[in-house]
């Protein structure tokens, strides 16, 4: 029944909230009398290599749950799932974008530019919307009715998650959030390894000595956090070892920014103009003030994944 009970959490996953209990009633049922049948025929239960074949014939979780939605027209109901990830893919991808952009600008001018920002942000998505749904338009309607690919040939129920609790997933779009923000800070604290010389030449706003000490440490959790993250996008839900490596890396964070926020300044204006002054004045406040509850949130974090840890390891 445990392959029958991750199957049909799989599926569930894949659907509306609002037809989700509906929806694995009558598929829970339906696979519940094949395996009666078998049984009926065989004289015993089905073996769990029996119902794996049964689950097998039925198809892919996210190809069943496909199945039962109607109404897309653009995408077909199989490819629907995939074409949900790629556009949440896509939409991390342009907010990635849009972030280095308005860094490189801010870094550059001191020009918070938000109105830019959000501009960016919904020319590029709106452009990623159109490219995707034209290449999953063109696959749900191959030439000639011939499927181009199966994106469900190479998958098992064994390979299905063993989730027993509600919060062991992790949604795709916390996740998204920490991944971006993770890149993000890398690329604004390690500017000077990819903005071109002559940008750097112009820019009119630095990290002070004492921060710059802090920014191979910092750099060295993030690329473990972002390597983490990555593991995370794959695999979706948790485990003890990765309750236990999340609070780890939170720990880890959090120490080194509860520190900086301490040192005064932490930017300074290198201009030699000086027009900012008492714009990064409030701006190292603000960032002071923000670091250390950043530090203590994370801490706050790391010990909910190591009670979390506990939980499933009783």
């Amino acid at each position: 029944m445990e392959l029958i009970d991750r199957y049909m959490d799989a599926v569930a996953q894949a659907l509306p909230e609002s037809r989700r209990d509906e929806i694995t009633r009558e598929l829970r049922a339906n696979i519940l009398d094949k395996l009666e049948a078998i049984a009926y025929e065989q004289g015993r239960a089905p073996s769990d290599t029996e119902v794996s074949a049964v689950l097998v014939a039925l198809g892919h979780p996210q190809k069943v749950a496909g199945s039962f939605l109607n109404g897309q027209q653009l995408v077909s109901a199989e490819l629907f799932p995939l074409y949900k990830r790629a556009l949440h893919y896509g939409l991390i991808l342009v907010f990635i974008l849009a972030l280095i952009q308005f860094g490189v600008r801010f870094l550059s001018s001191g020009d918070l530019a938000i109105a830019n920002f959000l501009y960016e942000i919904i020319s590029k998505a709106l452009v990623m919307f159109a490219s995707v749904t034209g290449v999953f338009y063109l696959l749900s309607n191959p030439v000639g009715g011939k499927p181009y690919f199966d994106p469900y040939s190479c998958w098992a129920p064994e390979k299905l998650p063993p989730v027993t609790r509600g919060w062991q997933r992790i949604k795709a779009c916390e996740q998204s959030v920490d991944f971006t923000t993770d890149l993000f800070f890398l690329l604004l604290l390690n500017y000077t390894l990819w903005i071109p010389s002559g940008q750097l030449a112009n820019l009119t706003i630095a990290f002070t000595e004492p921060v710059q000490q802090w920014i191979p440490i910092l750099s060295v959790v993030i690329v473990v956090s972002l390597i983490f993250g990555i593991w995370k996008l794959i695999y979706r839900y948790w485990t003890v070892p990765t309750l236990v490596i999340e609070a780890l890396i939170n720990f880890s964070m959090a120490i080194p920014l509860m520190l900086v926020s301490r040192l005064k300044p932490i930017v300074v204006d290198i201009s030699a103009t000086q027009e900012h002054v008492e714009a990064l004045r409030i701006g190292n406040e603000v960032i002071s003030i923000g670091l250390f509850w950043v530090g203590i949130w994370l801490i706050f974090m790391a010990g909910w994944s190591l009670y979390r840890a506990w939980q499933l390891s009783r």
